[in-house]
């Protein structure tokens, strides 16, 4: 059966734990995607949200007899198990640090979790505002922060990020956001809530952005993860695994240049200072970064409200570097693959069909075709296949 969104398809022979099977991949059409993204967006973004609160609640209480805070949660991309307490310690000293060197007195957090920087900044702190999306983690909290005397001023409040409803404009010192964008929908989405937030913030004060993904390194740290959980396949077959995992990445990975740019596109923001993440802890250390925006009401430019939304984003593109990962395109795509391979089985029942149907942006269809082509093994290993799923 026809698919008007397909506008080619690749069948390759891929190793398994059982042998060979075919996998199918297929380039969606660059207006069927924009326009799926599209149609899909608010109920993709809302089904996320509603899924990472599912996740953080089901954390949260799995840990309910723990003492709050915790490092629940945490866990390794290379092991799949609990990162060792030592290298959180660690990673939450430094990241410590960092903030009290803003030397703010009122500052918002947003993403609190269950409490890891409250119960250390909040003492330093007039005003402390805590939000997060898990109605699990704000009630613990505020019997947490109930049980110590140098805790009861902090206030909580279960929102998403974007919601500033009853916070005050120029009310902070500081706003934080650290290790929660990598769980946004989109850079998009990021921009907005730094727009938004920027205006909560005094002049003079500062945005952190902490734990972020780093797109430049997003090759290697796939890369590793890969090799590390990887045994006896394959160069062609684990570049492969690589490639693909990248494609499919469902996280919100930022290229620092996005940040760099920044001050163009919002009026309240100065500038943009990328440090380097400090620790001992190889995972949570070598492949991300922290962000310090300047918060200056005078810093507008003469055209910054003429400004796109995000700045610089089709340039990027169009130089092949974007500045960020598309989590709602891979969310899109991984859907569509799914889909496509039920309509296949439904349309030929007795057929043998591929394993897996994988959809990908042309980009990448490009990219997986060419390198199967120049990867060595038989001729008749893989085949192009007509454009009709």
């Amino acid at each position: 059966m026809a698919h008007p969104g397909v506008a080619d398809a690749f069948l390759s022979a891929e190793p398994g734990h059982g042998g060979q099977s075919e996998v199918a991949f297929v380039a969606i059409d660059p207006d069927h995607l924009s326009a799926g993204k599209a149609k899909h967006l608010q109920a993709e973004s809302d089904r996320r949200v509603a899924q990472w609160r599912r996740a953080f609640d089901q954390a949260y209480r799995h840990d309910a007899d723990g003492v709050v805070p915790s490092f629940v949660g945490w866990t390794s991309n290379f092991t799949n198990r609990p990162i060792p307490e030592p290298d959180m310690v660690d990673w939450l000293d430094h990241t410590i640090l960092q903030i009290r060197a803003l030397g703010a007195r009122r500052l918002l957090e947003i993403g609190c979790g269950v409490g890891l920087l409250v119960e250390k900044l909040a003492p330093g702190c007039d005003v402390y505002c805590g939000t997060d999306l898990s109605p699990v983690a704000v009630q613990r909290l505020r019997a947490f922060a109930q049980s110590k005397p140098e805790l009861r001023h902090v206030e909580f409040l279960e929102r998403e990020a974007a919601d500033l409803s009853g916070l005050p404009l120029n009310s902070f010192d500081a706003v934080v956001l650290n290790s929660v964008v990598q769980y946004f929908p989109g850079i998009e989405y990021l921009h907005l809530v730094l727009e938004q937030h920027a205006g909560l913030v005094a002049p003079g004060g500062h945005i952190f952005v902490g734990d972020v993904r780093n797109l430049e390194l997003l090759p290697v740290f796939h890369r590793e993860v890969q090799s590390a959980k990887v045994s006896g396949a394959t160069d062609a077959a684990l570049a492969r695994k690589i490639f693909l995992s990248i494609a499919q990445e469902r996280e919100l990975v930022i290229d620092p240049r996005y940040f760099q740019g920044i001050s163009g596109s919002i009026r309240r923001i100065s500038g943009a200072e990328i440090l380097l993440k400090r620790g001992s802890s190889y995972e949570l250390t070598r492949y991300r970064y922290d962000v310090v925006l300047r918060v200056d009401r005078e810093a507008a430019s003469a055209d910054s409200e003429n400004s796109s939304l995000v700045p610089d984003m089709k340039q990027g593109e169009s130089e092949g570097r974007p500045l960020a990962t598309d989590p709602m395109a891979a969310a899109f795509l991984q859907h569509l693959g799914m889909e496509l391979g039920d309509v296949l089985q439904a349309q030929f029942p007795d057929a043998k069909l591929p394993a897996a149907v994988i959809a990908l942006n042309q980009r990448d269809f490009a990219e997986i075709v060419q390198a199967s082509s120049n990867a060595p093994g038989n001729p008749g290993d893989n085949e192009l296949i007509e454009a009709s799923v």
